[in-house]
């Protein structure tokens, strides 16, 4: 009976050590996804409930541009998604820009993060510098350097800096 009882256990644990390949192939590297729209807009709302702005995205006349970074994840892991936003508008005649600190206002620069492990608050930006340049028809030269305006009083701004190709 002891042998069985063995077997059984070797059998089990075999079944169990087995690697599944789909596992491992499920996986999706970071990307960062940057565009921009032409006829989109901005709209801030206030929310009372919570006692601050937040931000829509609607039919407009200004160039909108979204910036995705998603972080790596695995279909088999479970709440492993992560995501931050960085959207803000300009005129649609544009076709070189600078704003700087108070000057962002007028751009309705937000940030916001996504997943199963952060808050999905959205910040206001105010500090920091977004300047582009458009080097074709389809495509701007966007470097940013801003922080966030923190909502809550024991919160640190959050820097966010890169430079970046948008498409169209």
């Amino acid at each position: 009976m002891k042998r069985y009882i063995y077997l059984l256990f070797i059998l089990t644990n075999c079944f169990l050590s087995c690697n599944n390949d789909d596992d491992e192939n499920d996986c999706h590297p970071e990307t960062i996804l940057s565009n921009w729209n032409t006829q989109k807009e901005i709209v801030i709302e206030f929310d009372t409930e919570f006692n601050r702005n937040n931000y829509n995205i609607v039919d407009g006349n200004k160039l909108l541009f979204e910036y995705n970074h998603i972080g790596a994840q695995c279909d088999h892991i479970i709440d492993d998604e992560w995501q931050e936003n960085l959207v803000f508008q300009i005129e649609n005649t544009s076709v070189a820009f600078e704003y700087i600190d108070n000057d962002l206002l007028l751009t309705n620069c937000y940030y916001q993060q996504l997943g199963a492990w952060v808050n999905h608050n959205q910040y206001q930006v105010k500090n920091g510098t977004i300047k582009g340049e458009k080097l074709s028809e389809n495509e701007w030269k966007i470097i940013v350097n801003v922080e966030t305006t923190p909502l809550f009083e024991n919160e640190q701004p959050k820097e966010i800096q890169f430079t970046q190709i948008f498409i169209q």
